[in-house]
């Protein structure tokens, strides 16, 4: 017995001295730092892979020591660097009107209506033809920089919607016109205007959003003039009233488009004229002193291949509404209801007029003509449009 209770007694003293040493300070100490150190080996388990990739995505991004860091997207910066380099030559088109009002006498305002670009430093500015529509009124340029100049000569092509405007000028900073043949939907583009006639040098972006586009345009007031103009671009660069004229830019600053048009009741809607159409006129002006219209004399309704499969006695092509008197048309035997499927033997593919304009004054036009369920050949000579 007195064994046995020594050995209790070693026992007890044995579990008491362990208990005392778990009851210690350092012993409390080393296992809260075992814990934390287990945890902080998990946590870089777990986040070790998503640190990886989140530097992987920082690579490459410049960081400058500042309260507040901007960061200049490579897109933003051809934006910038476009309309920097293009805003001197963008100009607002006004009209100069005098008014007698009771209270006020007489008074001469002008007000922004449109919006043009330069073209060449001697003061040639192009704009859109319903800008400057009115014959007996007083037009201006206004630079970006304030500056007026009296509007000294006006030639317009109706037909496209362009005319070019002169002012007596000299080291004036142009625009370059770019090749509009070679766009591609999803391009981008940066048009430049004075939207509201009010925001002079305002900027909008987008992209082309389609090409050969047809759309019908009426002239201001409710009896106006409804228009078609063909082969032309859409985007969805945002165009309000007041930016009529102004140019569509390409990412290397070059004019692809003349604003023109915009939608009612549809937002991201708007249409250029293709630049080429400029260069034609342009090229014109500077070798004649004018705009060479050919002309043959119709007024006209393409009809697609859709259209004409739903009917057994039209075939697709150029309907004839109606035939000028005294024109090449009427000359070459034209007649109403007749469908023009063939200009030179080669079926029409584009817009009527553009392939119009590609004749010379005096040139010969080859038509075939679908009249009665046959096909008959003309020959029209063309002639040079009077205004």
């Amino acid at each position: 017995m007195a064994e046995d209770t020594k050995k209790t007694v070693k026992k007890t003293t044995k579990s008491k001295k362990k208990a005392c040493w778990l009851n210690s300070s350092a012993c409390k100490i080393s296992t809260v730092f075992l814990l934390v150190l287990v945890i902080l080996i998990t946590f870089a388990y777990f986040l070790y892979p998503l640190a990886i990739e989140f530097l992987e995505e920082q690579e490459g991004v410049v960081t400058v020591e500042r309260p507040v860091e901007v960061v200049i997207e490579s897109e933003e910066n051809v934006v910038i660097d476009v309309v920097e380099k293009s805003m001197d030559a963008v100009v607002s088109i006004a009209v100069s009107q005098i008014d007698f009002t009771p209270g006020e006498g007489i008074v001469d305002t002008v007000s922004n209506i449109g919006s043009g670009f330069i073209v060449d430093p001697s003061g040639i500015i192009i704009t859109n033809q319903h800008v400057v529509s009115q014959r007996d009124a007083d037009y201006k340029v206004i630079t970006n920089e304030g500056r007026e100049y009296e509007v000294i000569k006006i030639l317009q092509d109706d037909v496209n919607d362009i005319a070019l405007l002169k002012v007596e000028a000299e080291d004036l900073v142009p625009l370059s016109l770019g090749d509009s043949d070679n766009l591609r939907p999803g391009q981008l583009v940066i048009a430049i205007g004075t939207p509201l006639g009010e925001y002079a040098g305002s900027v909008t972006t987008g992209v082309v959003s389609g090409l050969d586009r047809s759309v019908t345009a009426r002239s201001q007031g409710f009896w106006g003039v409804a228009k078609t103009y063909e082969n032309v671009i859409q985007t969805d660069a945002a165009v309000n009233p007041g930016n009529s004229g102004g140019p569509l830019l390409n990412s290397s600053g070059e004019v692809i488009g003349v604003n023109f048009a915009t939608t009612s009741g549809a937002d991201n809607i708007s249409f250029a004229l293709p630049a080429n159409f400029v260069s034609r006129r342009l090229d014109e002006y500077r070798r004649y002193g004018k705009f060479l219209k050919p002309y043959l004399g119709i007024e006209y309704q393409m009809i697609t291949e859709n259209q004409a499969r739903v009917y057994d006695d039209v075939v697709p092509g150029v309907l004839v509404r109606r035939v000028v008197p005294n024109t090449p048309a009427q000359e070459a035997g034209l007649q109403r209801l007749d469908i023009i499927t063939e200009v030179g033997n080669e079926p029409i593919r584009e817009a009527f007029a553009n392939i119009i304009q590609d004749y010379e004054v005096g040139e010969e036009m080859k038509l075939t003509v679908w009249r009665d369920g046959e096909e008959i050949q003309l020959v029209a000579i063309l002639e040079e449009w009077e205004e």
